[in-house]
Formats: C-alpha cells, sequence, structure tokens
C-alpha cells in the first residue's frame, strides 16, 4: 500500500521534498529508512499485518467464529493479499500519471480516487485468495451478505485510513517546504547583511586609498614625471577593475588576479621599493568563477598589517592552484605576521561569513604563519 509520491496539489516545493511516501511514515520512526522498493514492500508487508490484526479484533466482537487461530492466519492472509493489490495499483496509479492528476485537483477527486483503489485493492485481494482455494468461492462471496459487509466496511476503513494519513503527509510536506523557503530567506538575507557589511568596509578603504594615491601623484609630478604617470595609469586600471568588481556578483580568478595586481603595482610606486609582489594565476584557472572582492581583503590584510608596519617592506604573494577537487588562493608576505586580534578583523570576518554562507562546508580558510617571518592565508573553494 505504497502510492507512488505525486505531485502536491499546489507546492512545487512539495513535489521536491517528500520523493516516495508510504502511509507507514506517518509515524516519524519509519521516516528515518531510505525510500526504496524493499522498504516499501516491507513496510506494506507490515501496513497490512497491522490492519490484518485490527480486522481480526473487530470480527471477533461480531462473531464468535472468528476467535480462532486458524480465522486470524485466513484474515491474515487475505489481508496481505489485499494490501500488496492497493500497492499495486498505486504503483500503476503513479507509473501513469493519474496520481498526479489526482493530486492537482480538488479533496472531492482525491476522496474518489483513494476509495476507487481501495475498493479495487480490496476485490483484487480478496479475488486472488479465491483463485488460490476456488473461483468459485469469491461468486459465493458476493452472494453472501456477510462477506459483501466484511468488504464494503474494509473498503471504507482502508479509504478513510488512506485519505488522513496522505493528507497528514501533505500538511507535513508543505510544512518542511515552508520551513525550507524561511530557511533559504533567512540565508538570503544574512548574505545581503555580509555583503552590505564588506561594501560598507570597501567604502571606507577606496576613498582612504584613493587620496593616498592622487596626494601620491600630485608629489611625484615634479620630481619625476614618469613615476607619477606610471603610478597614474596603475591607478586608473585598479579604478576600472574595482568599480566592475562592486556591480557585479561574481567575477574570474583572472580577472580578481589583475585587480590585485593593479592594486599592488599601485602601492609599489607609493612604498618606493619596499614592496615586491607576483600575481600567479595559472591559464586553466583564469576562467575559474568566484565571488566579487572575495580575495582582494588578504592583499590588503597582507599589506597593512604584515608589509607596512616593517622598515625594511618585504613580498606579497598570490597564488592559485588546484587541488583534487577544490581551487586554493594562497596569499603569502614577508611582513611582521598577523597579531592575535588581526585574525579576527572585520575582513577576515567578513570573508569567514561570505565562505560559510556561499558554500557551506566546502570551503574553508586557514591561517598560519610562516617560519622566520610573515604570514599566509589559504582559502579553498570548490571546484
Amino acid at each position: 500500500m505504497a502510492p507512488s509520491t505525486p505531485p502536491a496539489a499546489s507546492d512545487a516545493d512539495c513535489r521536491r521534498e517528500t520523493g516516495d511516501y508510504h502511509p507507514l511514515e506517518v509515524i516519524p520512526y519509519f521516516r528515518r529508512f531510505k525510500p526504496g522498493i524493499w522498504r516499501d514492500v516491507t513496510y506494506t508487508f507490515l501496513w497490512s499485518l497491522a490492519l490484518g490484526i485490527a480486522f481480526w479484533l473487530m470480527a471477533m466482537t461480531i462473531s464468535a467464529r472468528s476467535r480462532t487461530f486458524e480465522y486470524f492466519v485466513w484474515n491474515q492472509i487475505v489481508a496481505q493479499s489485499v494490501g500488496f493489490s492497493i500497492h499495486a495499483l498505486f504503483e500503476l496509479g503513479g507509473l501513469l500519471g493519474i496520481d498526479a492528476r489526482v493530486r492537482r485537483s480538488g479533496w472531492f477527486a482525491k476522496t474518489f480516487y483513494y476509495a476507487f483503489v481501495s475498493t479495487a485493492g480490496l476485490i483484487l485481494g480478496f479475488a486472488i485468495v479465491a483463485a488460490m482455494l476456488d473461483p468459485s468461492v469469491f461468486i459465493n462471496w458476493f452472494r453472501d451478505p456477510h462477506m459483501l459487509a466484511v468488504m464494503t466496511s474494509g473498503s471504507i476503513f482502508v479509504s478513510i485510513v488512506l485519505s488522513v494519513v496522505l493528507y497528514l503527509r501533505e500538511r507535513r510536506a508543505r510544512a518542511e517546504a515552508e520551513l525550507e523557503r524561511e530557511k533559504a530567506r533567512t540565508e538570503r538575507i544574512e548574505r545581503e547583511a555580509v555583503l552590505a557589511n564588506l561594501r560598507a568596509l570597501q567604502a571606507q578603504i577606496e576613498p582612504h586609498f584613493l587620496f593616498n594615491t592622487l596626494a601620491n601623484v600630485t608629489s611625484l609630478i615634479d620630481p619625476d614625471p614618469a613615476k607619477a604617470r606610471r603610478m597614474l595609469e596603475s591607478f586608473i586600471r585598479f579604478l576600472r577593475a574595482s568599480l566592475a568588481a562592486t556591480r557585479q556578483e561574481s567575477t574570474t580568478l583572472g580577472a580578481e588576479g589583475e585587480l590585485i595586481a593593479s592594486y599592488l603595482e599601485v602601492l609599489q610606486v607609493r612604498m618606493e621599493g619596499r614592496l615586491r609582489y607576483s600575481v600567479d594565476v595559472p591559464a586553466d584557472l583564469s576562467s575559474y568563477s568566484l565571488p566579487s572582492m572575495l580575495l582582494q581583503p588578504l592583499v590588503e590584510n597582507a599589506i597593512r598589517h604584515g608589509l607596512e608596519p616593517k622598515v625594511e617592506g618585504g613580498e606579497v604573494t598570490m597564488r592559485a592552484r588546484r587541488d583534487g577537487e577544490h581551487v586554493v588562493v594562497e596569499v603569502a608576505d614577508s611582513g611582521v605576521g598577523f597579531a592575535p586580534t588581526t585574525r579576527g578583523g572585520v575582513g577576515l570576518t567578513n570573508l569567514r561569513e561570505r565562505l560559510r554562507l556561499l558554500f557551506g562546508e566546502r570551503a574553508a580558510l586557514e591561517i598560519s604563519d610562516l617560519p622566520g617571518s610573515g604570514a599566509r592565508v589559504l582559502v579553498s573553494l570548490p571546484a
């Protein structure tokens, strides 16, 4: 008695969430097992066993001849035959698409369908038992008022039970779908909040970077025009790439590498030889898609907290590589390293939160100190 799961009447999310369904799943314990043919067959056996016992107990209150072990066995044979007949009819209805059409209809159509399948399954089940005994017995049952009463009451009882069970199933499926929608809405709000924090942080960083760079360009115009020109050209490339990145939700690893290279080139001129850098993005990874402005905060942290406090400066590198099912991006510097408070700063906290919301457990952020001096940050993203 395991109807194939048809689409819910008015909720596409329910169709995705419910999967194959068996009436026994109205009991929470039976939802823990993965749907499958052997599970459904076992569930139908248990379901029919329980209904057979229920019918046997009802029969004992009506007739004294029902209070025997032989009648119990006979009742179980009939219950199993009826149960698997209804199971087969529901499976057939699912294969023919009847289930799906009925589920999209109103409650009258559903109730009629369940009643029809229950009645047809009950008649078919009795017919199978009669065929094993004597085909003429089946005809005689329809002439016996007692047997007609048993079949009619059984059909009504099974129809009511199925209607109630499948109603509870649809209500639970809708509740689960609503919970999933609410969860998705909450995650979307969290993601938007993180992005807003990121944009706010970027808005704080860029004016500072902008004014310092323009001040440097102004101071270089007379003493070193070539250097001023180079710095201004690098700054224009950075602004063009930065503005494009802030207007998009995703970019490519190659584009992010170019943005970081132009940013570091501007800083290299400003720091007057105290900064060396390298950006290495393999050609096969240049088109890899990733969220915009994901890596630049790491480079900014490396400059601000690692190299700027170091008198002689140092080197910052960005490297990307493929590692199995992940793309790993490494940002390392030879500066003074991370202070304990820096490891949980606003930039890194935002980055961790973005990775969690966008990729869940498929992404990771790892911070470590390098031997001697400096720090390294590894970002692992799903490939």
